[in-house]
Order: C-alpha cells, then sequence, then structure tokens
C-alpha cells in the first residue's frame, strides 16, 4: 500500500507503531563530501549521527552516484536518531525490517510504501497515521 505522509505527527505515530518491534533499517545518504545538513541539502539528515553508531554496516548504495547504504539493528540509539530526524525534514530514504522481509519503505521524505498485514494496516488506520 503506498501513502504519502507529509504530517510529521502521523509520522511520529508510524514510528511509535513499528518501534516496539525487533526490526533492522537502511537508510540511505549522498555520499560527496557534504557533512551537515541544511536547507540547500537536506539528504544529509541524520546521516552523521547514524553511521556514528557502532553496530552499522556502511556500504555502497547502487541507487545514486557517489552514495551510502547503511544498515544495522534498529537500536534505541538509532530510533532517537529517526525521531530527531521529525524536527527537520525527517530522513531522506530508508526502509525497516522484520525477519528480513522489507515492511516500511520510505523515499524523499514521505513518499511511504507499507507492506504489512491487513491487520497491521487497520491498526495504523484507527490510530490514523493513514485513512
Amino acid at each position: 500500500m503506498f501513502v504519502s505522509i507529509t504530517n510529521k505527527e502521523q509520522m511520529k505515530k508510524l514510528y511509535d507503531f513499528l518501534f516496539v518491534q525487533q526490526l533492522d533499517f537502511e537508510a540511505c545518504f549522498p555520499d560527496d563530501g557534504t557533512k551537515e545538513c541544511d536547507n540547500e541539502n537536506p539528504l544529509m539528515n541524520g546521516k552523521q549521527e547514524i553511521c556514528a553508531e557502532s553496530d552499522v554496516k556502511i556500504g555502497v548504495w547502487d541507487g545514486m552516484d557517489n552514495a551510502i547504504r547503511v544498515t544495522g539493528k534498529l537500536t534505541e540509539e538509532v530510533k532517537t536518531v529517526f525521531y530527531q530526524s521529525l524536527l527537520g525534514r525527517g530522513i531522506w530514504k530508508y526502509s525497516f525490517f522484520r525477519n528480513g522481509k522489507e515492511i516500511v519503505t520510505v523515499e524523499d521524505f514521505d513518499d511511504v510504501l507499507l507492506n504489512l498485514d491487513k491487520n497491521e494496516i487497520e491498526i495504523l488506520r484507527m490510530i490514523k497515521v493513514i485513512e
């Protein structure tokens, strides 16, 4: 199911719903030498913090020139980075995995692909994450 979630409160509710589970994550960032996230380069939001985590793996992402793919367990520290990113634009491109299966993919900050079961979709409707 594809949805657009531009409301930060709705995205926070999605995180709240997901983050009680044991998940892995993948996040992609440009790797062109730019270190800071700002209005000129919002794609960097969360990069420094996520890359600084000790148990993440960093590799090449072939979806864009000069880009990296960061993967790992969704630890409390990484969850905090995702929540804090909502104070800005959010994280540009990421996915969450449960038991190796991609269950949520976000691209371009707020284009969300949900690969959840019917009961989970119903819960997201009930808590007004999606319509």
